[in-house]
């Protein structure tokens, strides 16, 4: 009975061979000229330079160009995103790397992409970091898209400081391992194993984390409001006190010449201290 069965199933991928060479390879899964096959996996730009990264670090990863060839990802990523959506990426589902206008790594920058985005895909330290490297971004691009709602905010503040941050550092660390090997400026990697890309990305995360929080403590702005009209009435003496004494001030400073008379130092002073009071009221 199995050895009907296998029978059975050979003779069908026999028949879906032959049916998708007499179709110019067009049926999903058989040849490239497949739309679905050439969109979930886009033919490489440079196949021998891909084999050359590989034994160089033994991480196996696809390149491609997604200007010449629009991948899956390049295809859903700027819906999610428009920020981030058309930036150089790696897939770790589909072990695909996309670079757009990839020239096989002909310059020091496009070499230092190459392995930054081969980090990515290295199974060595792989952590549950990695699977989410990008989540911070998407949440980010999707708040972009529907309001900046607070609490998208927060989550996307959030897994910008400890899963799109933690990710590219752990790339940036691959980077700079073969820096010298790959023939490019190797990345700053600090005591605490954080890069500048990562960092950057931290300090993305607590603004916006910042700012969410902000807006969930004062959903409808009264609070804001109220103050703002608070400080504006507070600020209207302060400035009426300033427009008195500024014609003296002026007087004063046009008649000094070299020297500072007492009135003018008391009256600078005046001047400075309200000056300072209308800066603490966030109205000048």
């Amino acid at each position: 009975m199995p050895n009907l069965f296998e029978s059975f199933l050979n003779q069908v991928n026999q028949k879906y061979k032959e049916a998708d060479k007499a179709t110019g390879g067009w049926l999903p899964g058989g040849g490239t000229a497949s739309p679905l096959t050439r969109v979930v996996f886009p033919p490489q730009s440079f196949p021998k330079r891909t084999e050359e990264l590989q034994r160089v670090t033994g991480v196996t990863g696809r390149f491609i160009d997604p200007q010449k060839t629009p991948s899956l990802v390049q295809r859903i990523a700027p819906i999610i995103s428009p920020m981030w959506g058309k930036a150089d990426y790696a897939n770790p589902i589909l072990n695909e790397i996309g670079m757009s206008n990839y020239a096989g790594g002909n310059i020091p920058a496009e070499r230092k992409v190459e392995f930054h985005e081969l980090g990515h895909l290295n199974p060595a330290d792989k952590n549950l970091s990695s699977y989410s490297g990008v989540l911070g971004r998407s949440l980010q691009g999707f708040s972009e898209q529907t309001g900046k709602l607070p609490l998208i905010d927060l989550a996307a503040g959030l897994a910008l400081q400890y899963a799109d941050a933690p990710e590219e550092d752990r790339a940036e660390r691959f980077a700079k391992k073969y820096a010298e090997k790959g023939n490019y400026p190797s990345p700053v990697i600090y005591k605490d194993n954080t890069s500048d890309y990562g960092n950057s990305l931290r300090r993305q995360g607590q603004e916006l984390t910042s700012e969410a929080l902000t807006k969930l403590a004062d959903p409808f702005g009264i609070v804001s409001k109220t103050s703002q009209f608070i400080n504006t009435k507070r600020a209207e003496p302060i400035r009426k006190e300033m427009l008195q004494i500024e014609p003296e001030y002026k007087r004063l400073l046009m008649a000094s010449g070299d020297q500072i008379s007492p009135e003018l130092m008391a009256i600078s002073k005046k001047h400075s201290a309200l000056e300072q009071q209308l800066e603490s009221l966030s109205v000048r």
